[in-house]
This record gives structure tokens, C-alpha cells and sequence, in this order.
């Protein structure tokens, strides 16, 4: 893994990362949600129900990961990311006239990684506790959907 992510938009109104795995990982819209080319064709949708993004495998629709907001606008509120191995983050959108996110865990303090608004898109930097975080592309991609409706991409 390279040492920042960027986390971009893309023309069609979907996303991109870079920096997570050896080939960016590109998400299309598909209904209410995306059409990942990572996860077998994964997909990433919008529950109304829970506030927050659904992540699951295309090839056996096996959930990998959800967030939850405290309310669908977009608010200074943290949302919580919770993988399927039950590890719980909390991502939160911080700073008035330079705003940036930082998503850490809800138990400890201190953030794993900060990001910031950069160039039509974010960059996300391992702060060096999260440097020690191993975790799969499931919280990146997680972490990505939950920037873009923060930043009213959606």
C-alpha cells in the first residue's frame, strides 16, 4: 500500500480509489448505489432503512461491511463503519473552512487516517497509528461512499 489513497470522482458520478490496492479500484453507478470491480463485481448500495451504505460480494451477495449516519443529510455528525469482522470506526467530517475527515475506531482516540480536500477529491493519509491498521480495501471502499455523500457528491 502506498503511503496516501486518493479518492476521487468520476464523470459518470461514481468513484475512484488509488493507493489501496496494485490497480484502482473504480465504482460505477448501478441504482442506488455502485458496481464495484473489486469484491467478484461487489456492490455498494443505499439503505434508507439504516442511513448508510451496504457493501456485499457479487459472488455471493455476503455482506462485507455497512456505515450508518445519524441522518441522511449531510451533517458534521460521525458515521460509523462496521466490517464484517465486527470491528467498529467512526468516520467524522471536522473543520468549518478547511474541512477534512479523520476515521479511527470508536473505543480508542485518535484518528488512523486523515483526510483531506484536495484537487476534485481527497487524499487520505495513515496518521502512524495507522500505519500499524490492517484492514482490507472492504473500509476504504466503506470509508469512500461515506465521503462522497458527505461531500454532496451524491
Amino acid at each position: 500500500m502506498r503511503p496516501a489513497v486518493r479518492l476521487t470522482r468520476r464523470q459518470d458520478g461514481g468513484f475512484r480509489l488509488d493507493g489501496v490496492a496494485a490497480e484502482a479500484i473504480e465504482a460505477v453507478p448501478r441504482g442506488a448505489g455502485f458496481e464495484l470491480d473489486a469484491f467478484d463485481r461487489g456492490r455498494v448500495a443505499w439503505s434508507d432503512t439504516e442511513l448508510g451504505w451496504i457493501l456485499v460480494a457479487g459472488n455471493d451477495d455476503r455482506e462485507l461491511g455497512r456505515t450508518t449516519a445519524l441522518e441522511a443529510d449531510r451533517v458534521s455528525s460521525p458515521s460509523s463503519v462496521l466490517l464484517a469482522d465486527g470491528r467498529l470506526f467512526r468516520l467524522a467530517l471536522t473543520g468549518a473552512s478547511d474541512a477534512r475527515v479523520e476515521l479511527g475506531r470508536w473505543d480508542v482516540p485518535g484518528a488512523y487516517v486523515v483526510g483531506t480536500s484536495a484537487a476534485a477529491g481527497w487524499t487520505l493519509e495513515r496518521t502512524p497509528a495507522g500505519t500499524l491498521l490492517e484492514v482490507g480495501p472492504e473500509l476504504w471502499v466503506l470509508a469512500a461512499a461515506e465521503i462522497g455523500r458527505l461531500d454532496g457528491w451524491w
